[in-house]
């Protein structure tokens, strides 16, 4: 019986090629791009679920408020945990980390020794042996619990054990960091996931760090993190926390006043990649709100293929209603009519499914790219792919099939076989909904797109108070010692260089330091200004194209510039002066420093168009961490040489890296192009579907009216008002799309655009533009089998007759 309803499922398809075909087409996109997004939201939401201990590791998280500046900060102080360790039993271990990058002490840029070859190293970290007590990092040779006890040790990954000696067990040999210091390798790891918040090659033992500078009350860029025991009460952990610290800090008085606060937060391991806002994190962290974003895509455009199936497969068993009228006279039992429709549907999203899984495995390289992953089908994928196909074959097969097969199968054969059943486009209310359902997402879709595309490229094209362009900057100049200064000098001789200066602070780089200044020489952490703090030379402000609004530029000829600073528009303003030209400021670092400011530049953005622009002050003082080159020349390839050449003379044994200035701000939106990319990928799928849809129920109306169009032009009917007549009940549902989805469209970009503190507004004309972009495609879909139609000949249509 079943081999009789798979031959006749088989027969019935083929016989109606063309929508098989949409329907196999139109399921098979749908379903791939879903596999897709579902790829993509599982690696998300699985970041740090490698840990055994996932549920029970808390981040200790701070939100202060301090004279209106502050916010969630992923660092606390290093003494912290030693101060409260013994004091809560809730606790049951704890480890501090401190990403190398952040010190700001000796050395800050790390290379480590292979032969004669310097390598600079970004992913080093500073931990304690608890590490390997609360994170699950499996060591393949070494001692975890002793591995990083004594100074100057260090564990490594496995792909690093083999980038520097080409084997993995390699406990005993050394790395010598920065030609001064040697760092005994005491344990190697396994390679961390890529669903890890933080993913380092080195563990340098802590010990290893100065303890005034680290150790310190006063230092907040530890990482702190503990391991709680079960039922451990986290409000409670979180306000005796807080206390402690409070009753450390410069002045504790302070942060209960004036609207000040101080709160410890500990953040769940599990809530840090997705929905941590907090600065100095570990890793460029993922959003919730996208994964939200990609998730409702995912199952839109399932549900636009599934009714798009369903639609065209209701449509077509109209048709058929004969075929169970002679069945049901031939003695054919409802259940068999019911299992023969079943059957045919099953079959269709069966082979949909296949093909959708091949289309997926042959796009997710293409996809990998446009998101930044590394996603591939696993066996532990496949625990979970495999079932949730087969439920999809049952349940889409099963709804698409249960109209023809509950409905149809119910008819009385006389009336089928009389004419009574009615058929035709007007009376499927179902069918007119689903055009309305597929193209109100399509609509959304391209509205969502546009306005992504729009503030992209108002990011772009936004003056951000410097020059970008042609500037070309060098990085991990602080081995080159005093030598920086001369290779700076020497480059600003090169034809085709307009200037150059050394800093390693730049507006589209990643090293900041933020400090507080004050405006009395008595220090009131009330009138702390927290500001940007950069040491540049005297050509900075010109290489970098920013505007000196008042005063002057810093001079290598005044002796008393070594205390000088030039302030930006918005630290004037919170400094509350008229004139700030000549003030003084203060600072206590290792003692009391004074600053007099001499220049006020315009306000310029450092940070992302996220973020308003904030105090930033530029000291004079030398700073090799960096040389920025702004050119000018025709022949960038020969310059590039040129530069090149320059720096290998004065550091031979060490990779010549560098970057251009616009290509370091495009990175800072890398995420937000990405997402624009997708939004436009998946929008054209989703409306490709809809049109598959809305091209098949355009041929079945067309069918369905064929004899109507021959009495239409016998009786003298052009092919335009016929077109029209056929167009225009699709047209109509498009409209009423329209009006659904605008204005669900312009509230959610809206929301979406209130992240950035500079954004473009949502112009009516980008609405009227989504409008008119699906008319047309509508149009265009429905006007090939209009036309078809209007152009065939009435002999055809009423010799019959």
């Amino acid at each position: 019986m079943i081999r009789n309803y798979l031959k006749t499922a088989y027969r019935s398809l083929l016989k109606n090629k063309g929508f098989t075909i949409l329907n196999v087409l139109g399921l098979s996109i749908g379903l791939a791009t879903c596999l897709l997004i579902v790829f993509y939201v599982v690696d998300e939401l699985s970041y740090d679920r490698y840990n055994t201990k996932a549920d029970r590791i808390y981040r200790l998280t701070l939100d202060a408020q301090l004279n209106g500046h502050g916010g969630l900060f992923a660092t606390s102080e290093g003494p912290l945990l030693s101060a409260i360790k013994g004091t809560f039993p809730e606790i049951e271990k704890s480890v501090r980390m401190v990403d190398a990058a952040g010190l700001f002490i000796s050395p800050s840029k790390y290379y480590f020794k292979k032969g004669v070859q310097n390598i600079q190293e970004t992913n080093v970290v500073y931990t304690e042996p608890g590490l390997f007590d609360i994170f699950t990092l499996p060591m393949i040779d070494g001692s975890p619990s002793t591995a990083l006890n004594d100074p100057h040790s260090a564990v490594i990954t496995e792909s690093t054990a083999r980038k520097y000696f080409n084997k993995v067990n390699v406990v005993g040999q050394t790395l010598t960091l920065n030609d001064t210091s040697t760092y005994k390798i005491t344990g190697v790891i396994k390679d961390l996931p890529s669903q890890s918040h933080f993913n380092y090659d080195f563990f340098l033992s802590f010990s290893t760090l100065p303890e005034s500078r680290v150790q310190g009350w006063g230092y907040s860029g530890v990482h702190n993190y503990v391991l709680l025991k079960p039922g451990s009460d986290i409000k409670k952990l979180e306000t005796q926390i807080a206390a402690i610290e409070i009753k450390h800090s410069f002045s504790a008085a302070a942060w209960t006043t004036n609207g000040n606060h101080f709160r410890m937060i500990l953040k769940p391991l599990l809530d840090i990649h997705l929905k941590d806002d907090s600065q100095y994190s570990l890793s460029k962290n993922g959003s919730m709100e996208y994964v939200y974003i990609f998730s409702v895509i995912a199952i839109f455009i399932l549900l636009i293929a599934c009714v798009n199936f369903m639609n065209l497969s209701t449509a077509r068993s109209s048709n058929r209603a004969k075929e169970v009228g002679v069945r049901k006279v031939l003695g054919s039992a409802r259940k068999y009519l019911i299992a023969q429709f079943l059957t045919e549907s099953i079959l269709v999203t069966l082979v949909s499914t296949i093909i959708a899984v091949v289309l997926a495995f042959a796009l997710l390289p293409l996809f990998n790219q446009m998101a930044d992953k590394q996603l591939a089908f696993t066996i532990h994928s496949l625990s979970w792919l495999v079932p949730s196909l087969i439920i999809i074959v049952l349940v889409i097969g099963f709804l698409a099939g249960s109209y023809p097969a509950f409905f149809l199968s119910a008819f009385q054969p006389i009336d089928v076989l009389k004419g009574k059943i009615s058929t035709g486009f007007k009376g499927g209310f179902l069918r007119s909904f689903v055009v309305v359902f597929q193209f109100s997402i399509s609509i959304f879709l391209i509205i969502g797109t546009l306005i992504i595309y729009n503030q992209l490229n108002y990011i772009h094209n936004k003056s951000l108070g410097f020059d970008r362009s042609q500037v070309l900057v060098i990085k991990n100049t602080t081995s080159l010692g005093k030598n920086a200064q001369i290779l700076t000098q020497e480059l600003k001789q090169l034809p085709g260089v307009v200037n150059a200066t050394m800093s390693a602070y730049t507006p589209t780089g990643s090293d900041r330091l933020k400090t507080g200044l004050f405006p009395h020489k008595v220090i009131d952490i009330k009138e702390d200004l927290l500001t940007e703090f950069w040491s540049v030379d005297e050509n900075y402000i010109n290489t970098m194209g920013i505007k000196l609004v008042a005063g002057r530029n810093f001079s290598k000829v005044m002796a008393t510039d070594s205390s000088a600073i030039i302030v930006n528009e918005a630290f004037a303003k919170k400094l509350g002066e008229k004139d700030p030209l000549n003030k003084t400021v203060y600072r206590f670092s290792y003692g009391l420093q004074a600053f007099h400011i001499v220049g006020v530049i315009k306000d310029f953005n450092y940070e992302s168009l996220k973020d308003k622009i904030e105090p930033a002050v530029l000291a004079y003082g030398p700073d090799n961490g960096a040389i920025s080159i702004r050119m000018h020349s025709a022949d960038l390839t020969t310059l590039m040489t040129q530069v090149e050449n320059k720096w290998k003379t004065f550091s031979p044994n060490q990779a010549f890296s560098y970057s251009f200035m616009d290509q370091e701000f495009d990175a800072t939106y890398r995420s937000e192009q990405r997402i624009g990319a997708i939004f436009i990928a998946f929008t054209a799928l989703a409306i490709a579907i809809a049109c598959l849809g809305l091209f098949g129920l355009a041929a079945y109306a067309a069918e369905q009216r064929y004899k109507e169009i021959g009495i239409r032009k016998v009786l003298g009917a052009s092919v335009s008002t016929i077109v029209s007549m056929l167009s225009m009940d699709f047209i109509k549902l498009v409209l009423i799309s329209i009006l659904i989805a605008t204005p669900l469209a312009w509230w959610a970009m809206q929301k979406w655009l209130q992240d950035f503190a500079y954004r473009t507004s949502i112009q009516w004309y980008v609405l009227a533009m989504a409008g008119a972009g699906a008319i047309l495609i509508a149009f265009i879909t429905i006007s090939f089998q209009s036309i078809k139609a209007a152009l065939s000949n009435p002999v055809n249509s009423l010799k019959s007759e």
